[in-house]
């Protein structure tokens, strides 16, 4: 059995780590050219709000100074390390079509 994540950001690609630990296979479809979410089209000066030690991901820890705090180009080169590193299907340029919560129909773009 396979489980579709939406998403490709922190909470999708984090949610598909917790999967792997259980044994399960997800599967994470991802809008964008990349496992990034959103951060790629955030403004050029974004920084997190939480201290890069507050911020890691399951598994794989932010680097450098744990008081910093990271921008944005920094958290989408974090994620697309996680991405790279996580051994779950990952699917980019996918658009759902949804109408009323049912899944009409899952495309490439």
């Amino acid at each position: 059995m396979w489980i579709a994540l939406i998403g490709g950001g922190q909470s999708g690609l984090a949610t598909a780590h917790a999967l792997r630990g259980k044994g399960l296979e997800p599967v994470v479809l991802e809008a964008s050219a990349q496992a990034s979410g959103s951060w790629p089209r955030y403004y050029d000066s974004l920084t997190l709000f939480s201290p890069a030690g507050h911020s890691s991901l399951p598994g794989l820890p932010f680097g450098g100074d744990p008081e910093r705090y990271p921008h944005r180009d920094e958290v989408v080169a974090h994620l697309l390390r996680y991405a790279d590193r996580l051994d779950a299907d990952i699917r980019t340029g996918m658009l759902l079509i949804l109408t009323l919560g049912a899944l009409v129909r899952c495309v490439s773009t």
